[in-house]
């Protein structure tokens, strides 16, 4: 038997078995007591792993059940840490089966957020929210439209136009774009972050109390620009020292690529950690005239030098250095804070009125669930929580849960400590790894994970923290790779944070995430494995980048992969279609499985019905119109490209190209509703003759009910 704890805490890296041991520790709770799934709770964050752990627990049960070999190490795993026979553990899986596959709806796992909605209905009434509620999850376009929406009612006595006009005239000053709306509607998005609901309310008072907006604008820039004169007057002594003894910038070794060049980057005002380079280093370590002198120069030259450098250059350099690193942050915040100050005036605005669009049309946010509740949870008896929820729960288990906000956690931290004072408890269990940390556009904090002890200071001795540390995945010259690359890696960052961050904090939080980056590799794993690693020159990256994938992918699948052995990895959604693109053109045979990959303005389809409904209500919308005819006679009536050229040549063959039906209708198609006109246009330009298009037009029809139905 295992020793009991009322928490265990998994610090599990990549591939090291975290379903396996969050699956084994589920079915126990079921092996001691079959309708302990009633009273557990498993969250996890997204809609694709809540399913492949209902899954593998229940085709699991079955497999233990059945004592199927497929299971053995399940069972294996549970009869060691519980001791008791197979026999035993055969029977409770099976009534464990029963009792879930009976009473599904009990069978509690399921994703954070989800779980939030369930109690969110359930406190409808204390919450003031109306039982038919609609969840809304595309927060960002309900932003852009409340932006949309205070733009049109603005008048020229609104306190808000002022400010937008204040906005776009420091805009101009500083030669940057006057149209500043995408940029209102960019910065408005910080009203769905956690950082800003939690302070919003003493933010707003603040930036409205009288005078202080003009007072705290007008104390930045003079911190910005005392901070600027500091380091400005660093520069201007070297270059009065090197005026003053008739040396010029080619007179030093180097030149401007030596330690000169830190002081004229500082007179073009650059301020931060990349002036440092390799060379003024020597100088601030060694001091050495030689860092100064260059050899060709003539000798009296370098005598002059070698004096200036002993008496001024070098001295100059460690005292500018000192200025800069006092100055250059506070100069930093300054110059950041005030590029966004008057946008934050703005925020505001825009959530006063997102609200009030979400009331007019009885719809609540997504991202307001966690911050509305933590606002009931914390003055509450967790009790009460439990209550509402419907279920009296045992056992809690939380995956993924590096990617947990804060206010996640506060929220969940109310009902897991419910559930740890129950007494000699095993399932509570939190899974995660900071190391893998990649949700944090959803206010994820890692630190949590990475300080997970400071959580539960009084229940320390009641805390179980284990490290899953062995790679089952991935192969052993991938593994051996990692564990050197990213100990190396993890060395050097904790280096120049430890020399460049201000806050000691932060480099020792990193050096404890990556503690444990080591991975050990399984006996039984063979010395394969590949790894290759390009660096491209900026000069054409994209295409190089782009070319050296198709013969990465060539190579791997001349070795015998398996197309599904093959995935790519890129940093953002809009290089997915420029891949997608060329290896649809240099390597046809290969097919890119993605949603990014494959968007609807790619479907010839779509684009049919989107460019009649433009040309329907635009007639004088000569592109679309000449859009929808070419594609009509090259896909669906498939005539060849020069045909249909020639045929499109005037504006009476343009024409002839439709379907005589579409404009002999134009009027009666123009009163139909939207989405029974995208069908009419479906019909008349039998847009079914067009091949693989199916997946494409219902995605667009649900688009377009979604469209209605909002």
């Amino acid at each position: 038997m295992t020793n009991s704890y009322a928490l265990t805490i998994y610090k599990a890296s990549a591939g090291s078995g975290k379903t396996f041991t969050l699956s084994v520790e589920y079915i126990k709770l079921l092996i001691k007591d079959p309708q302990s799934y009633r009273s557990t709770l498993a969250v996890t964050f997204t809609n694709k792993a809540t399913e492949e752990m209902k899954l593998r627990i229940l085709s699991q049960l079955y497999g233990i059940w059945k004592l199927l070999p497929d299971s053995k190490s399940y069972i294996d795993k549970i009869k060691e840490d519980l001791d008791v026979t197979e026999e035993y553990m055969s029977e409770r899986a099976g009534i464990a089966l029963h009792n879930i596959v009976h009473n599904y709806s009990y069978f509690r796992i399921e994703t954070i957020d989800s779980f939030f909605q369930s109690v969110l209905r359930n406190l409808a009434r204390e919450l003031d929210l109306t039982a038919n509620l609609r969840i809304e999850l595309n927060d960002y376009q309900i932003e852009r439209n409340a932006v949309d929406e205070l733009i049109n009612s603005l008048d020229e006595n609104s306190e808000l136009l002022t400010w937008i006009m204040e906005y776009i005239r420091e805009n101009m000053d500083d030669d940057k774009d006057w149209n500043v709306i995408g940029n209102i509607k960019r910065f408005g998005e910080n009203i769905f972050r956690e950082y800003y609901k939690t302070n919003s309310k003493k933010l707003n008072e603040r930036l409205l109390e009288e005078g202080f907006f003009k007072q705290y604008t007008s104390k930045l820039r003079q911190m910005r620009n005392e901070a600027e004169v500091e380091m400005q007057n660093e520069a201007a002594q070297f270059f009065d020292a090197l005026n003053h003894n008739g040396i010029e910038i080619d007179d030093l070794n180097n030149g401007k690529n030596g330690p000169a060049g830190y002081f004229i980057k500082i007179k073009k005002g650059i301020y931060n950690n990349t002036i440092v380079t390799k060379r003024l280093q020597k100088v601030l370590d060694e001091g050495s005239e030689s860092s100064w002198v260059k050899q060709k120069s003539s000798k009296e030259t370098q005598d002059i030098v070698r004096e200036l450098a002993n008496s001024t250059l070098t001295p100059l350099v460690h005292h500018a250095e000192d200025v800069r690193q006092k100055n250059w942050y506070i100069y930093g915040s300054a110059v950041l804070t005030l590029r966004h100050l008057n946008q934050l005036r703005l925020l505001n605005s825009i959530e006063n009125k997102v609200r009030m669009m979400n009331v007019e049309q009885n719809r609540f946010l997504l991202s307001d669930t966690h911050t509305l509740l933590h606002s009931l949870i914390r003055d509450t008896d967790s009790p009460f929580i439990f209550e509402k929820i419907g279920n009296y729960l045992e056992n809690i288990m939380i995956d993924e849960f590096q990617d947990t906000s804060t206010v996640q956690w506060q929220n969940f931290k109310v009902l897991l400590e419910e559930c740890m004072s129950h007494g000699e408890q095993q399932g509570n269990l939190i899974v995660g790894d900071v190391k893998q940390s990649i949700y944090r556009w959803r206010s994820g904090d890692w630190r949590m994970l990475n300080n997970i002890e400071r959580e539960f200071p009084y229940l320390n001795s009641m805390l179980n923290v284990c490290s899953l540390d062995t790679n089952y995945r991935s192969s052993r010259r991938v593994i051996t790779f990692n564990n050197a690359f990213f100990k190396r890696a993890s060395e050097l960052e904790y280096a120049d944070q430890k020399s460049s961050t201000p806050d000691t904090s932060s480099p020792e939080q990193l050096k404890k995430a990556y503690s444990d980056v080591a991975q050990k590799v399984p006996s039984f794993r063979d010395n394969h494995g590949y790894v290759s690693i390009n660096l491209l020159p900026n000069e054409d990256y994209r295409q190089q980048a782009l070319q050296k994938t198709a013969e990465a992918v060539s190579l791997l699948l001349d070795s015998g992969a398996n197309y599904s052995d093959i995935a790519i990895l890129v940093r953002s959604n809009d290089i997915i279609q420029l891949i997608a693109e060329f290896f649809a053109n240099e390597l046809p045979d290969v097919k890119i499985v993605s949603d990014e990959a494959f968007r609807l303005d790619s479907s010839v389809s779509v684009n049919i019905i989107v460019n009649a409904m433009l040309w329907l209500t635009h007639p004088d919308n000569i592109l679309a119109k000449a859009y929808i005819a070419k594609a009509y006679q090259t896909y669906v009536l498939e005539k060849s490209e020069q045909e249909t050229n020639k045929l499109l040549a005037t504006a009476e063959g343009i024409d002839s190209a439709l379907p005589c039906a579409l404009i002999d209708k134009r009027d009666d198609l123009l009163t139909m509703p939207i989405f029974e006109l995208a069908e009419q246009i479906y019909t008349l330009f039998n847009i079914g003759n067009i091949k693989g298009e199916d997946a494409y037009l219902y995605a667009f029809y649900d688009a377009l009910t979604d469209f209605i139905a909002n």
